[in-house]
């Protein structure tokens, strides 16, 4: 499954140009209206189009092909992006809470609240289909970068609605610092945005491991699995950016020869890149089998049997992706052939 790289830059472009006009129309708006929740709401789109910027960079540097230096690709680069993203939507919470606790302590009339009011409206309405548009784009193309800026498009579309809220109670109460408190919680809201976007780039960097995947994996591996797929251990899967990266220790029967032995690796890969559903790679290490396995090998006519089968054990997450002291240890055993 290949990757759609141009489609990623092409959202990454949109992403900088309708958020730069975006902001620019905030600005206009808080002239406007001296509001400084609408200021507050301003202030995060500019943490939109520096994540924008970053966003056209990662989607550049991603695009790379693997190298000598970068044998996985430039991928992770999404993570980082993601990362830095998710920090400047903290820090622009705090200058929107900096904001509001002034004028809390020196309160300034409001002024043009309607034409104000349906002008937010309207530029919350374009942010919306940006957000949905990276989001679904993200999702298509497997980009965490391009996934984290339309969530943090969407959380900009709530503040924006927070806002407009806010204005209208001021509107209809008179009530001046009703504006400062709605931005005091437009901030809290930012913060908690930004913090699950900085833990999801962790993730990604500490190639933290995913139970769902995994388990697709392992589900894929079971499925069909013929007798000379004896055992399975050290399942693991990793993301770089868009492409997802699986690797495991297969035990098969250890007479087989080379021949043999590529003819399996070409399905065991097969099979891997259809559990991940995504663009990636795949690979094996084979084990050689040993006494250990015998009870849980039906292979037909096996040459090096020493005791009777009893049952294979199906691969589940758990033993796919154990580290077993056994099937290392089956490792140094070698039974002496039958004559064939």
């Amino acid at each position: 499954m290949p990757i759609d790289h141009a489609a990623r830059r092409r959202a990454a472009w949109i992403s900088l140009l309708v958020g730069t006009a975006i902001f620019l129309g905030k600005i206009a708006t808080w002239q406007l209206t001296g509001s400084v929740a609408v200021l507050s709401d301003a202030l995060e789109s500019t943490v939109n189009i520096a994540a924008a910027g970053l966003l056209v960079f990662s989607m550049l540097v991603a695009a790379r092909p693997a190298d000598r230096d970068h044998p996985y690709g430039h991928g992770k680069v999404e993570f980082l992006s993601a990362g830095i993203e998710g920090a400047l939507i903290v820090v622009a919470a705090i200058l929107i809470a900096l904001e509001a606790i002034q004028q809390l302590l020196a309160p300034a009339p409001l002024r043009g609240l309607g034409l104000g009011m349906l002008s937010l409206a309207g530029l919350s309405l374009g942010n919306s289909a940006l957000g949905y548009y990276l989001l679904r784009t993200g999702r298509a193309a497997h980009s965490l970068a391009l996934i984290a800026d339309g969530k943090h498009v969407l959380a900009d579309v709530w503040t924006s609605v927070g806002v407009l809220v806010g204005l209208g109670l001021v509107q209809v109460t008179g009530l001046a610092w009703l504006d400062p408190v709605v931005a005091l919680l437009v901030a809290a809201n930012i913060v908690r945005e930004g913090f699950k976007v900085a833990r999801s780039a962790v993730r990604g960097l500490m190639d933290e491991a995913d139970p769902a995947l995994l388990a697709a994996l392992a589900g894929s591996l079971e499925r069909e699995r013929p007798p000379e797929w004896i055992d399975a251990h050290g399942l693991r899967a990793w993301r770089s950016g868009a492409a997802v990266h699986a690797d495991l220790h297969l035990v098969v029967p250890r007479y087989f020869d080379a021949e043999r032995l590529h003819g399996i690796s070409e399905r065991v890969e097969d099979r891997l890149l259809e559990g991940l559903g995504e663009p990636g790679e795949a690979g094996e290490h084979f084990d050689p089998c040993g006494p250990v396995h015998c009870t849980g090998c039906e292979m037909p006519a096996c040459r090096v049997r020493s005791a009777a089968f009893k049952a294979r054990a199906p691969l589940g997450v758990a033993r796919a992706t154990r580290t077993d002291p056994d099937a290392d240890h089956a490792k140094g055993s070698r039974p002496t052939l039958a004559p064939s």
